[in-house]
């Protein structure tokens, strides 16, 4: 049985969830199954829902959202499958999902932590986050020096250093390092600081680091910019803080050399499918989910783990080596990046992740 009608249900305050949740309903209207995008509020939005009327809800977020997921869409009368990222830990829900036929997830990691944690290895399936193509894409020369000269300090009297002047940096061929995240700690800043520290100072590199703006973010920020300074790099490196459009991310991603994400938790890792999407050659590191979206030695790099307080953390001579490999041999990442172009439009594009959806919701029905 074919499901022609699905209603994507977000979790709210999510805005991650919701790039998620829009990035798939492009590809199911591309095959042909109608749907609809809406987002929880603290008011179950019933009605609307309803007015809709969906074969299917497919909640999009976090396991922690159960409530509005599964027990209220079937209050109504409705089927459900929830579509939920793990933390490190499952602490709730786990004999209430255990009643659903199928659940998805968008990491084989994910799978294993609900697993771990109780769930019915035969109800939870693996289905990737899909990014958009016609967004996620190189830019002309044209508009990304324009962005850059948006984002620069320079004056034709002053000798100004790479960080403030990006757009001597883009013209000088000064390879970029590029990580975003909410927290950039958490994304691995930490350990690309301390491994370019060890990197020839003769070998030019900038590395960027874009962050939200909060308490947490700001206190690792001082550390890194600490461990910076005390390494001698600092005058390297620079920090974009802030929330900004899409484009602006998009612009961003395509100014860099290398995408550089060595996280130490990762549910998915959406930013490193956006940068192959961009043919940027990606460094992360060989644990959760980022084996899932970096191949490696032909799109990028994964570094080995070393256990910290029992935590997974890059190995910073490792990494040392593999950055020194990819910002002295400008064609291995034009060649690395060319592959990840092919890797993920084969595997991440919105077509491809509709039609497993579709596929894992006719095997459930028959």
């Amino acid at each position: 049985m074919k499901v022609n009608k699905i209603l994507l249900l977000v979790q709210r305050q999510g805005y991650s969830f919701v790039n998620q949740a829009t990035s798939l309903s492009s590809g199911l209207s591309q095959i042909g199954v109608a749907n609809k995008i809406i987002i929880c509020s603290e008011e179950f939005p019933a009605k609307e829902i309803l007015e809709f009327k969906p074969e299917l809800v497919l909640g999009v977020g976090s396991w922690h959202s159960y409530e509005d997921f599964v027990d209220k869409p079937q209050k109504i009368g409705l089927k459900v499958v929830p579509w939920i990222v793990s933390d490190d830990r499952v602490e709730k829900f786990i004999p209430e999902y255990n009643q659903l036929s199928l659940i998805l997830t968008p990491s084989s990691h994910c799978q294993k932590i609900f697993i771990k944690d109780g769930l019915k290895p035969e109800i939870i399936k693996v289905l990737p986050e899909a990014v958009d193509p016609n967004f996620w894409k190189k830019i002309s020369e044209a508009q990304l020096v324009s962005f850059l000269a948006l984002i620069s300090i320079s004056h034709q009297n002053l000798n100004l250093p790479f960080f403030f002047d990006l757009v001597k940096a883009r013209h000088q061929e000064v390879p970029i390092l590029f990580t975003t995240g909410g927290d950039a700690t958490n994304k691995g800043a930490q350990e690309v600081i301390a491994a370019l520290g060890k990197i020839k100072p003769e070998v030019p590199w900038l590395y960027l680091i874009k962050t939200w703006p909060s308490e947490g973010s700001f206190l690792h920020s001082a550390e890194e910019v600490k461990l910076a300074k005390k390494l001698g790099i600092s005058n390297r490196i620079r920090y974009i803080v802030g929330e900004f459009s899409a484009d602006f991310m998009r612009n961003l991603m395509n100014f860099c050399d290398i995408y550089v994400a060595p996280s130490r938790s990762e549910g998915f890792g959406l930013p490193l499918v956006e940068a192959q999407f961009c043919e940027k050659p990606v460094i992360s590191m060989k644990a959760t989910s980022t084996q899932e979206i970096v191949k490696d030695g032909l799109t990028g790099f994964l570094v080995s783990p070393k256990l910290v307080d029992n935590q997974p953390r890059a190995d910073t001579d490792e990494l040392t080596t593999v950055l020194q490999k990819m910002l002295t041999d400008s064609n291995l990442r034009k060649k690395m990046g060319k592959k990840a172009k092919v890797f993920v439009t084969e595997n991440f594009s919105p077509m491809v992740i509709a039609s497993k959806l579709i596929r894992y919701l006719e095997e459930k029905t028959a």
